[in-house]
């Protein structure tokens, strides 16, 4: 029988404590945008830079209406706006 150390059994059996497992909606979204994505590209024949920049303005989109939603400050919206716009 192999012999176990404490201190690597502990770390095993419990996990590390950033690890999240994704749930089953946010899995399915993210099989449903790389499926339409690809589509995109192979069937519709648009081009990958398109393709991405059509992710990266609904990404922004959501962020925004997340953001907004839960009362995140205007703010600090307008200066994450500001960031996502100066890095494009």
């Amino acid at each position: 029988m192999p012999e176990h150390h404490p201190s690597t059994s502990s770390c095993v059996e419990q996990g590390s404590p950033g690890a999240r497992r994704l749930s089953g909606t946010e899995a399915i979204v993210i099989i449903v945008v790389v499926g339409v994505s690809a589509s995109l590209v192979t069937v519709a024949a648009v081009p990958v830079l398109e393709v991405l920049q059509l992710l990266a303005g609904a990404g922004l989109i959501a962020g925004l209406t997340i953001a907004l939603s839960t009362r995140f400050s205007l703010r600090t919206a307008r200066s994450a706006l500001k960031a996502a716009l100066a890095a494009a």
